[in-house]
């Protein structure tokens, strides 16, 4: 549900601010690749049988870094945005077929 919400504020909060970098067609991008993940990791089965702090750090918060680093690059001053986009792009796919590799293989 936090998932959800986050993708919703922080698109809202990109498209309301008027943010030219990164560029439409990158945002509209990310925007879909974490609604895909946020679909696939809250509604599609088979679903770990427990939980940890771990599990949440890693399929709900990093994904949620990593689309802000993607959105607002500008955010991080001590690096420049192209490695910024970049590790935000790296991390989320990342984190992407990680979980599919779990609901595939593992659970």
């Amino acid at each position: 549900m936090l998932s959800f919400i986050t993708l919703f504020v922080l698109s809202g909060f990109y498209f309301w601010s008027g943010e030219d970098n990164p560029s439409r067609r990158e945002a509209y991008w990310a925007m879909a690749v974490y609604g895909i993940y946020i679909v696939i990791h809250t509604l599609v089965p088979p679903f770990p049988i427990g939980t940890s702090s771990h599990f949440g750090q890693l399929y709900g918060f990093l994904p949620m870094i990593s689309f802000g680093a993607i959105l607002f690059p500008h955010f991080n001053s001590h690096s420049p945005e192209t490695v910024t986009k970049t590790l935000g792009w790296l991390g989320l796919i990342t984190v992407t077929v990680i979980l599919l590799i779990f609901k595939c293989f593992v659970w």
